[in-house]
């Protein structure tokens, strides 16, 4: 029997922020979060997702949130389960990246993620993916604009 993998992804925040607020992406972030839920992709997030999209959400320069929105924002976000501690590999991979392409040790958290989940990063953030220099970087990201859904 044939074995078909569903496809993986690890969005960044500024995918998330999408899920939260009607913007521009926020269509094509929302489907992929739906088929996540749906089982048909698979989503992979380092623990600090959560506090960037906490911070986002907070300082979004539209969107603002009372404190009961925020908690339910965040329960919601903790629920899809995605989220979880980079192993030795990754920190060591992040560290590389973010000296090999001029990018944070956040971002490139992601793009290490994605690297040893043989997944892709997907990002609404031209800053970070035009500061992709190496050829494993831009592989493993993808703008939130030019994933097919």
């Amino acid at each position: 029997m044939e074995r078909h993998e569903i496809p993986r992804y690890v969005p960044d925040a500024s995918v998330a922020v999408k899920w939260f607020v009607d913007e521009r992406g926020s269509g094509p972030a929302r489907r992929l979060r739906q088929l996540f839920q749906d089982g048909s992709v698979d989503l992979d997030a380092p623990s600090l997702f959560r506090y960037e999209v906490a911070s986002a959400l907070r300082f979004h320069p539209v969107r603002r949130f009372a404190p009961g929105e925020f908690r339910v924002v965040m329960e919601s976000l903790d629920g899809l389960e995605i989220m979880r501690e980079p192993s030795g590999r990754e920190w060591a991979t992040a560290f590389a990246l973010s000296l090999e392409n001029p990018i944070s040790i956040y971002d490139a958290v992601y793009v290490a993620f994605a690297v040893h989940g043989h997944s892709q990063m997907v990002t609404a953030d031209t800053t970070l993916a035009t500061r992709l220099k190496s050829t494993e970087t831009r592989q493993r990201a993808i703008m939130l604009a030019d994933l097919a859904l």
